[in-house]
């Protein structure tokens, strides 16, 4: 296994995108987030960055020069990506220990600031002895929905949500949405 792919797994988790570079630039791993980040912002097929050693290296120096800044390899680098109607991309560039020539060299972390990474509701449901349906309310609130947009999609009424909510806050030892948000948006990286 390749140095670095349980970290691209964990930055699959937490919404990031991930790309494991080699010394002479060319990919050698690219998570799921990555591929998805790639395939929006040049809109390209799957086919196109699915062989990542074939095409990647490309797709790289592309990504490279709509950035704001000079990428450095040498040193960790935070670059601005813009997205036309959208907010920015932000990608950051990590030099990793080099061990061999054609081995890893740097690890380009890519955040989506749309993106809303999430827990899954079993581990919320673990973490808080939340009930399903307690877990189902505090992840659409964490993504943005308001109480009755909630109680909207779930076919519930807003006080049934309310009352979902005041044990979310109970369990959790939160009182504030935003409190809670905060909370459960730092979990998005556990499986």
């Amino acid at each position: 296994m390749l140095v670095g792919m349980p970290l691209l797994r964990v930055f699959d988790r937490m919404g990031c995108g991930g790309i494991i570079l080699s010394t002479a630039g060319h990919v050698l791993a690219i998570n799921t987030s990555a591929r998805l980040i790639l395939q929006d912002l040049f809109n390209l097929d799957e086919a196109a960055v699915a062989a990542p050693k074939s095409s990647g290296r490309e797709i790289i120096k592309q990504l490279l020069n709509r950035g704001r800044a000079r990428v450095h390899f040498d040193s960790e680098n935070w670059i601005l990506i813009e997205r036309s109607g959208r907010r920015p991309l932000i990608m950051n560039c990590v030099p990793v220990p080099v061990l061999s020539d054609d081995g890893p060299h740097s690890v380009l972390l890519l955040i989506d600031l749309d993106a809303t990474p999430l827990p899954s509701t079993s581990c919320l449901e673990r973490i808080f002895c939340l009930t399903p349906a307690e877990a189902r309310v505090t992840l659409l609130l964490v993504g943005g929905k308001t109480l009755d947009e909630i109680a909207q999609k779930l076919h519930l009424s807003v006080a049934t949500v309310r009352s979902q909510l005041k044990a979310v806050f109970d369990k959790t030892h939160t009182h504030r949405q935003a409190e809670l948000v905060v909370l459960v948006s730092r979990l998005a990286a556990l499986p």
